[in-house]
């Protein structure tokens, strides 16, 4: 059975993601959750707690990990908040540092712009999704076999064909006439 470590998971999409890939595959998979804040819709078991610490006093409980830490250190984003001082923990190579010194297969998954080695690069469009928000992703203790393709861009943010994605996904600057992108399954507040 795989016994899954999603650190930083927030509300779970990559675990759900990890769920229906092992489902099809027609694995058994235990997925828990840790976050830092609640995640009262966290499809799995949950644990509120600091990712970092709770991996260097629990990894042995799980077969594989993953790792998404917040990337506000490397993203473009917060660049002006970055100039004017202002600091981000930098929970990624502290998780990575940590995933390094055992032997448990897991990723970590961050911007383009954060330092990791860029293993796998996937974008939403390549899953059916209105979004064209890239991700890198290193591998720990382990090489991937398969590296897919990122697909040639049809369409724009502009005309519509995509959503954009920053920050907390705020709906603040919207026309009354926009419409929100909705990913069937989601709930929009």
């Amino acid at each position: 059975m795989i016994k899954l470590l999603d650190l930083y998971c927030k509300a779970g999409g990559c675990s759900m993601g990890y769920y229906l890939a092992a489902k099809e595959l027609g694995l058994e998979i235990q997925i828990t959750g840790v976050d830092i804040e609640p995640q009262p819709n966290y499809p799995f078991m949950f644990i509120q707690a600091d990712a970092v610490e709770f991996f260097k006093e629990s990894a042995w409980n799980y077969t594989h990990v993953h790792a998404s830490p917040p990337c506000q250190k490397y993203t473009p984003s917060t660049s002006l908040f970055r100039g004017k001082g202002k600091i981000y923990r930098d929970s990624l190579l502290e998780i990575k540092q940590a995933m390094l010194l055992t032997s448990i297969p897991g990723i970590i998954e961050n911007v383009p712009s954060a330092p990791i080695t860029p293993n796998l690069v996937l974008r939403g469009d390549m899953f059916g999704l209105k979004v064209l928000r890239t991700r890198v992703f290193e591998t720990i203790n382990y090489t991937a076999t398969i590296i897919p393709q990122l697909p040639k861009k049809v369409g724009t943010v502009r005309n519509g064909d995509y959503a954009q994605v920053c920050g907390h996904g705020s709906k603040k600057g919207m026309s009354k006439h926009d419409k929100p992108f909705k990913h069937p399954g989601t709930v929009l507040e």
